[in-house]
Order: C-alpha cells, then sequence, then structure tokens
C-alpha cells in the first residue's frame, strides 16, 4: 500500500511535529496523574570502586501493564539524566510509577553499559559496574564516526551497535570476543568501536533518540567517518473489527527483504529490528521515525490478537523521510486454529510447565501454549500462512530425520503430531 498524497514536505513536516507533541503530550498526561517515584543508585568499577561523573540516562521506557502505545524513547521521561556524585551515588528524579526504564551508563575510559527493564517503584535502588576500556592505537582495529542530525548538528547520546565485522574475506556476525558491543556518542556527536584483530570494515547500527535508526558500514582507519541521521517516516493506521475499533492489542512492524552489502559482507536478514507499538483506545496506533526508503509488513502479534482473530500481513512501503504513511484501516478477520499432540517415543507423560511455540515464517510474531500433560496443546488467531513449530521438552528433541514441524495454514488443524525422543537416543543413534 503507498502512501496518499499529503501535500508538500513543509506541510507533512507540520503534520509529523503535530503528532509528535499530541503524543508527547499524552504521555505527560498520564505521567502527571500518577504518583512520581525517584530512581536511586551507584556505579563502581569491577573493583567496587565508585565512579564519578558517570553519566546515568533514561533511554527507553515501557508499560509494566498491556502494550506500549507510544514508541520506546517516546516517554516523557526519555532523556532524563543524572550525573553520580563523589561516591558513585546518583538520583533520578519524578518518573512515572506506571513504567519501567532502561536506563544507558556512560563514563570516558569506561565501556558503555545497558540496564533493562528498571522498575523503581519495586526496586528503587539499581547498581552498574563499568568496565574499564583499553585505548586502542593501532588504525586497522578501530572506526571512528561522528553522528549529526538533518541540520548537522552533534547528535549526543546515539548508540551505535556492530552488526558484522570484515576481516579479509571472512564476516564475521554479532558481536565476537574481543568486539566492542556498543559505543555512544560524545557532546561533539563522536565514537569509537574496536576488535581486538586487524578488520577492513564495520557494518553498524545507529540509533539516536527521535531519529530513525541509521545502517551504515565503515572502514577502519585514522579517519573519522560522518554518519547523518534523519527523522525518517511517520506510519499510522487503525484496527478494526466488523467497522468497530479496537484496542489494547499489540502491532507488529517488519522490513519485507534483506539488506544487502558489498563483497563479504552479504546480509540474509533484515538489518531493522521488529518495531512494537499498541493500539489506543480508538484502535489508532502511530509509529514515528520509521526508517525510509523501505519496504515493510504490519500484522497483529499473535499473543495479543489471538481471542479476537488474526491480521494478514499488511505491505506498505516507506519512500522518504518526513513522509506520513496511513495504512487506513486494518482488519481483524477470521483466525484459524491449530490443535494437536506432542508425544514422547518412550510413551512417558509431560513434566508441568512444558511449552510448544509457533512461529510465523514471514513475520517476526512467535505464540506459546502450555502442553497438558498428556501432550495436548491448542494455538487460536493465526492468520493463513506458513509456521514452524517447536516444543521445549526437557531431556527432549525432535528426531532429525523428522520434518513434521512445518505447517501450512489456511483452514482448521485439529490432529498435528509432533515426535519427540529422548536426547540421549537421538545421540546414540545419529
Amino acid at each position: 500500500m503507498q502512501a496518499q498524497p499529503k501535500g508538500d514536505m513543509a506541510n507533512n513536516s507540520m503534520k509529523r511535529i503535530v503528532v509528535l507533541a499530541f503524543l508527547l503530550f499524552s504521555s505527560g498526561t498520564m505521567l502527571f496523574a500518577a504518583d512520581q517515584v525517584t530512581l536511586t543508585g551507584k556505579v563502581t568499577e569491577a573493583t567496587g570502586k565508585p565512579l564519578a561523573h558517570a553519566t546515568v540516562l533514561v533511554y527507553h521506557a515501557g508499560v509494566k501493564n498491556g502494550y506500549s502505545t507510544f514508541c520506546p524513547s517516546c516517554y516523557i521521561d526519555c532523556g532524563k539524566r543524572a550525573l553520580t556524585n563523589a561516591s558513585g551515588a546518583f538520583k533520578v528524579h519524578n518518573l512515572s510509577r506506571d513504567l519501567w526504564f532502561e536506563l544507558l551508563v556512560v563514563h570516558d575510559g569506561y565501556s558503555p553499559e545497558f540496564v533493562k527493564k528498571v522498575d523503581p517503584a519495586e526496586r528503587p535502588t539499581s547498581t552498574v559496574v563499568l568496565k574499564v576500556r583499553q585505548p586502542v592505537n593501532e588504525a586497522t582495529r578501530v572506526v571512528r564516526g561522528h553522528v549529526e542530525g538533518p541540520h548537522g548538528d552533534p547528535m549526543r547520546d546515539a548508540v551505535v551497535t556492530p552488526f558484522a565485522i570484515l576481516a579479509g574475506s571472512v564476516s564475521i556476525y554479532g558481536t565476537p570476543e574481543g568486539l566492542d558491543p556498543i559505543a555512544v556518542t560524545n557532546e561533539e556527536g563522536q565514537f569509537e568501536l574496536s576488535y581486538s584483530k586487524a578488520v577492513s570494515k564495520m557494518a553498524l547500527m545507529i540509533e539516536a533518540r527521535g531519529m530513525a535508526p541509521k545502517f551504515a558500514v565503515l572502514p577502519t582507519g585514522a579517519e573519522r567517518h560522518t554518519i547523518t541521521v534523519s527523522n525518517g517516516a511517520l506510519l499510522r493506521g487503525r484496527v478494526v473489527k466488523n467497522g468497530k475499533p479496537v484496542g489494547g492489542i499489540e502491532i507488529g512492524l517488519n522490513p519485507r527483504r534483506p539488506w544487502r552489502g558489498g563483497p563479504g559482507l552479504t546480509v540474509t536478514r533484515s538489518v531493522y529490528d521488529e518495531i512494537r507499538i499498541g493500539t489506543r483506545e480508538d484502535g489508532s496506533f502511530a509509529i514515528p521515525n520509521v526508517p525510509a526508503p523501505e519496504d515493510w509488513e504490519i500484522y497483529g502479534k499473535m499473543e495479543s490478537i489471538a481471542p479476537r482473530g488474526a491480521i494478514n500481513p499488511v505491505a506498505v512501503t516507506t519512500n522518504h523521510d518526513d513522509q506520513e504513511v496511513n495504512v487506513g484501516d486494518i482488519q481483524i478477520e477470521r483466525g484459524y486454529r491449530l490443535q494437536g499432540k506432542v508425544v514422547l517415543s518412550d510413551r512417558k507423560q509431560i513434566a508441568d510447565g512444558m511449552r510448544i511455540f509457533i512461529s510465523s515464517d514471514t513475520a517476526r510474531d512467535v505464540q506459546s501454549a502450555l502442553l497438558s500433560t498428556d501432550g495436548t496443546f491448542g494455538f487460536l488467531g493465526l492468520a493463513a500462512g506458513n509456521y514452524t513449530l517447536w516444543a521445549s521438552v526437557k531431556g527432549y528433541k525432535v528426531p532429525k530425520d523428522n520434518g513434521g514441524l512445518h505447517v501450512s495454514i489456511n483452514r482448521d488443524v485439529r490432529s498435528f503430531h509432533v515426535l519427540l525422543r529422548p536426547v540421549s537416543m537421538d545421540s546414540i543413534q545419529h
């Protein structure tokens, strides 16, 4: 589905500002309606020595119950920061009791550190340990960059994450030992990422708050390369069922095509993470800072929508920055059922608490179900498409010659069987 004409870029930019202001005003209203809390903590070295003048930044936030209707960095609490004192202590005041927070802790000469899902209402104190980062003098081991905004202004606190490195003709993906896991830009927008061995290139993902994620491939060396981040596009729509809006469910947005780099850095999956957003009471949703140009797919997350039905994935394209893309009404339609049974080859009963999972072969979406002791299970709200199942039963696995975990859904399936056998038996026979 292509964007509807919206006038010139100035009008688009103004509409974008209005929408983002509405998001921040709404989240601010929620903040002041609830009691506020203070997050305290301490930053130390690995030896336990306190670190003064470390920056503690509220980077992301999310709701404790239900699904966030705002992007992780759109909450009014995001961007609040504190400096540690001589004893390494810090305080971040006036945080919403209804939210959890992701902290980013930065200090010169140390590797930055994320602290996931901090809840100051339940656990007001947090201790963070930073590791010393050794300086790198060999140019072939380090990438140097400068992140700037669309108007050339330096972007402070942008997070730079390595995606892949190229050493000779060998590509290494992820974060192998010896590679800095993240870097954070300073007040001048500068960063460095190093590896323990000589490499020729690094593929990086850059996330600056209030901007679209940016993917870049930079060579190592003494030169500092400039990366420009931009606003991205604004994507909005509404979820309905039988003509009525549906609030309180979660929408997923995922790229439809992989990135393909130059020689030695071909990536066979998308470089962008799935974006999730909740629908408001009127069924509407708005996703700011969506990378462009890019082809996407919108779908309903199975765990949230299954009792109501299913959403067939909707194709959408973001063509350029500052574009508003309205996908209109997305319909919840009938969802199919998948019922079956997990059978253990030794005929034993399945222990309590074991689960089975189903994942879409196109969307980044997984649904789980608890297995009964006789192995029966059921899934609801499956859109037509191809899926993969896997069971998590302690001490058992799917035989290597069993291809029965793949299933195509275009109707209700009521007798799907999954055979598992003991891990020890499988290792002996193979």
